[in-house]
């Protein structure tokens, strides 16, 4: 095994780490109440799929979001009661289906999400501009890669 390669990787893999950080606290507004790049993603997924597809005992919004955003099923639940707790979003019993629950974005995350989105996009076209939209596309293809390949060595 070559060990310069082995130390370049996870040179490179911390300074990814520290990036994804920046883009974290870059798009965390305190005005909106420093929602995380994670919790706007799940606000997002929430409001896209319409409060009746949103039940939580069907599991359609929360295994959207598991997959969305590659967090554990309980990180889905701990995101929702804080987003709940924080005002962004409502959970009420379904009055026909007592076992389901209609989650609804509420006008706080609603406006969270205009803003994040906003936030967002200039970023991430700056980033594109500055990289090329071809590197971009490689660089997502190899990003995925490595993380199936990581996920497949570490089972």
């Amino acid at each position: 095994m070559n060990d310069e390669l082995t130390r370049d990787l996870l040179h490179a893999l911390f300074c990814f780490k520290q990036a994804a950080g920046s883009v974290s606290r870059f798009l965390s507004d305190p005005d909106e109440g420093g929602l995380s790049v994670a919790e706007l993603s799940a606000l997002g997924c929430i409001d896209r799929c319409g409060a009746e597809n949103c039940g939580v005992a069907d599991q359609t919004t929360h295994h959207a979001m598991h997959e969305t955003l590659a967090v554990s099923k309980a990180a889905v639940s701990q995101m929702l009661g804080s987003l709940e707790k924080r005002g962004f979003i409502r959970r009420d019993t379904d009055r026909d289906n007592r076992r389901k629950i209609i989650i609804t974005v509420t006008k706080k995350g609603k406006s969270a999400i205009d803003k994040g989105q906003k936030r967002m996009d200039d970023l991430t076209s700056r980033i594109i501009e500055q990289f090329g939209e071809k590197d971009a596309q490689q660089f997502v293809r190899l990003l995925k890669r490595f993380a199936e390949a990581v996920e497949e060595e570490v089972k």
